[in-house]
């Protein structure tokens, strides 16, 4: 072999070997690059999941607010009038001042052999959503006046 094809294939060789390493480059970026969007997409779903238990619980707080201001509102109620049996309260969104609407049920018994006891029964729904809500209920009995 002469001296030009030495040089030719010592050429050929590096040019093969610049290759492979930039092709080695191209698969750890590529691998490096998943490797990034798995955490993200991680971070992105813990997020979402603390986001939703924040406004659940927030949920929760104005469906027990609700319910006592239900108690409170029955309690109005019978004073006025001890027929009263219940009602089905809704709360639009702009009076409690928040995005989302309420619902308030409540129910009124006369307790047998105790004219003078009702039993109160509330169940209170934040938002007014049939799946996506915070339920709380309450249960008291009260003692009409005289």
């Amino acid at each position: 072999m002469d001296i030009t094809s030495r040089q030719r294939n010592s050429g050929s060789e590096g040019q093969r070997r610049a290759g492979r390493r930039r092709g080695a480059v191209l698969l750890v970026a590529l691998v490096a690059i998943a490797i990034a969007s798995v955490i993200f997409l991680s971070l992105l779903r813990l997020s979402v999941a603390d986001r939703r238990r924040v406004e659940t619980e927030l949920w929760a707080g104005q469906a027990m607010w609700l319910a006592e201001s239900g108690l409170e509102r029955a309690a109005a109620r019978l004073a006025a009038d001890a027929a009263y049996e219940g009602e089905t309260w809704h709360l639009p969104a702009d009076l409690l001042g928040t995005l989302y609407e309420g619902v308030v049920k409540i129910q009124v018994e006369t307790i047998p052999d105790k004219p003078q006891r009702r039993l109160v029964h509330v169940e209170a729904d934040y938002p007014d959503h049939p799946q996506q809500r915070a339920r709380h209920s309450k249960q008291v009995v009260m003692q009409m006046q005289p």
